[in-house]
């Protein structure tokens, strides 16, 4: 979390809206918001430490002295190789939101009407958000939920002001460009409403005045919406964690695995590009540098040559060859990576499930870990829901997350046959996963 300015800090500026200019500045000079775009980065499948990746190359340097006489040195220089980055982070992450938020959440029916048809793909979306900078903030605006991400681009983030002595966010603070040089604006939550500001200058002035928090949205007989607008108490923005500590699932140890694979492949890549042509070994050759390179047009041109010889009397003769790319090593470099990177991840490998693994006690056995990781994070979505119910003044004992199921359908029709004297028929139906539970009472009734 920002703790660069507070809560207090904030009332006890003269002049509020410069303290608000300046938290921003520092809150995009922070670690936090530079691991949050970081992380971004990664999940488009942007490695940023394989785009500063180089390869050094000799090049041949020709200058002229003060008498105009050509001279030929070698030297060095620093070319673009092969950048190539990978798509774990974008895997892994959509595989934990995904394998818990796919179905939505169950609540009843009433409550579910409240929160407005787009809650669960907000909800998806506020998910994803979180596991990739470590905390994302809902908005509950009168009748749908946003999405503030923590930072969307280098101009465009979020943050809280904390109070010093509960830690709970006081002020949010929403900033936005959509250039560097255009002008910034913020959207500023506080417990009276929310302000939006325009900076022009140094300074900040007022692009939409205060507003109260809407509350609700009603359609009256005639069809006319009514917004009801009020205080909530506290800050309708709710904060999302990807897990305990609140950290990006990005972590140090990831992304290092991450690194280290992308960095061998793209050096695989640059060696094979080296090595794709072939090279002559010239015997006997007793031409210039500028001879061999007539030579070799040549033989590119007509992929032949007439005569090798220097007049010497002596054989000539011209050998091609090519280079091996130690391949090995580096195979097996990057299935360990990647085998640790699912290990470390928690993930679920869809590439080991083949064969005889692909019974429901074997299939059971691979996701182990990665319903292990969603129970920790199920916590994390659980918390939030709860928060965003008593806000709405609605029970929180009906939260349920339906989760994404990985199973063998035809062992499961097998063992239902089995199980089909003890147990009933609508039982058979519902632990069938070819029919849907929209279904059941039809066959029953049937």
């Amino acid at each position: 979390m920002f703790t660069s300015i507070t809560y207090q800090d904030y009332l006890a500026a003269q002049d509020r809206q410069a303290l608000l200019v300046d938290a921003v500045k520092r809150y995009k000079a922070s670690p936090a918001f530079q691991r949050a775009l970081e992380a971004n980065c990664y999940f488009r499948g942007e490695n940023t430490r394989v785009a500063r990746k180089t390869i050094l190359r000799a090049r041949k340097i020709e200058t002229r002295d003060a008498q105009g006489r050509r001279r030929v040195r070698s030297g060095t220089e620093d070319v673009v190789g092969n950048r190539i980055a990978s798509a774990f982070l974008f895997r892994f992450v959509t595989q934990q939101n995904q394998f818990l938020l796919s179905e939505g959440v169950s609540l009843p029916e009433d409550v579910k009407r409240r929160l407005g048809a787009d809650f669960d793909r907000q909800l998806e979306h506020l998910g994803e958000k979180a596991l990739l900078h470590g905390c994302a903030w809902g908005y509950w605006n009168a009748d749908h939920l946003e999405v503030i991400e923590a930072a969307r681009n280098a101009w465009s983030g979020f943050f809280p002001l904390l109070d010093e002595m509960s830690g709970e966010a006081r002020i949010g603070v929403q900033f936005w460009q959509i250039a560097s040089n255009r002008p910034m604006y913020l959207r500023v939550f506080d417990e009276e409403g929310v302000t939006v500001f325009i900076q022009r200058g140094k300074g900040l002035d007022i692009a939409i005045p205060r507003e109260r928090y809407r509350r609700s949205l009603r359609v009256d007989a005639l069809g006319e919406v009514l917004t009801e607008q009020g205080n909530w108490g506290r800050l309708p923005l709710i904060p999302l964690m990807a897990n305990a500590d609140g950290i990006s699932e990005l972590t140090p140890a990831i992304k290092a695995k991450i690194d280290a694979y992308d960095s061998i492949l793209s050096d695989f890549a640059d060696n094979l590009d080296r090595a794709n042509d072939v090279y002559w070994v010239l015997n006997n050759f007793g031409g210039t540098m500028d001879d061999i390179a007539v030579l070799l047009e040549e033989i590119n041109r007509v992929k032949a040559v007439a005569n090798l010889s220097d007049g010497t009397g002596s054989t000539a003769s011209a050998e091609p060859h090519t280079i091996e790319v130690p391949y090995n090593a580096r195979r097996t470099a990057l299935d360990l990576l990647e085998k640790s990177l699912y290990q470390d991840y928690m993930a679920l490998d869809m590439d080991a499930l083949t064969g005889s693994s692909l019974t429901n006690v074997a299939i059971r056995v691979s996701a182990a870990n990665l319903n292990l990781k969603a129970d920790r994070y199920e916590w994390q979505v659980r918390r939030f829901m709860e928060a965003l119910l008593t806000l709405l003044g609605c029970p929180t004992e009906d939260i349920r997350f339906k989760r994404q199921s990985i199973a063998n359908e035809s062992e499961t029709v097998a063992d239902i046959a089995v199980m089909r004297q003890d147990i009933d028929q609508k039982t058979a139906l519902r632990l069938n996963p070819y029919i849907q539970d929209e279904e059941i009472a039809a066959l029953v009734e049937g």
